[in-house]
């Protein structure tokens, strides 16, 4: 979900959503591509929240508008929040990564500066170590897609990420491409209790 920080009523379409994971024995190397375009009139500050499984370790964040690819550097909390609001004061555009305070597997991105009618590709990379499941006799890989309403016992209801004001809703309309190399060894069987999936023994 991208948001728009100047009007909460107004949201920069998800575009596109590309998934490719590598399966290498117990653990998972997953890059997550998705394409949001700026639709208003004006250039806007958005914020993106986007869930991500607690035990993983995001180790790239790269954003590419026009031919421009800025690539992110790790750097202590209030530094990094610091220079962002300093870039957009001096009229820069800056990104902004962050793990949310009150969910460890919500992040957020702020996209500032996005510029009217450009698309913004924002492209995270992340490791995780997969589950045993069923006694340890099956690995379970998943990939969270949607941010599920939390209770918030100070209002009393159902709250959204990063204090957001977002609807939940049943369908979008995107897709996802999802494509999984798994590595062969000591492989059974694969399958999904969620989607169907094509399988491809060749390779």
């Amino acid at each position: 979900m991208l948001r728009n920080k100047q009007n909460s009523k107004q949201y920069v379409p998800l575009k596109r959503v590309n998934i490719a994971a590598t399966i290498r024995s117990f653990a998972a190397d997953v890059s997550i591509t998705q394409l949001f375009r700026n639709e208003e009139s004006t250039s806007i500050e958005a914020v993106y929240c986007f869930p991500i499984e607690e035990q993983a370790a995001i180790y790239s964040f790269i954003a590419r508008i026009d031919d421009r690819e800025i690539i992110a550097e790790l750097k202590e909390k209030k530094i990094a929040q610091k220079e962002y609001s300093e870039a957009l004061q001096s009229g820069h555009g800056a990104y902004l990564l962050e793990q949310d305070e009150k969910s460890q597997d919500n992040f957020i991105i702020n996209v500032g500066a996005l510029p009217s009618g450009k698309e913004c590709q924002i492209e995270i990379c992340y490791v995780t170590e997969l589950n045993l499941v069923e006694n340890g006799e099956k690995i379970r890989f998943v990939v969270p897609t949607t941010i599920a309403p939390r209770y918030n016992p100070d209002k009393g209801s159902l709250s959204s990420p990063a204090g957001t004001t977002s609807k939940y809703v049943q369908s979008v309309p995107y897709k996802i491409n999802f494509h999984c190399q798994v590595e062969k060894y000591n492989i059974a069987r694969i399958s999904s209790s969620s989607h169907p999936i094509q399988i491809n023994l060749s390779k």
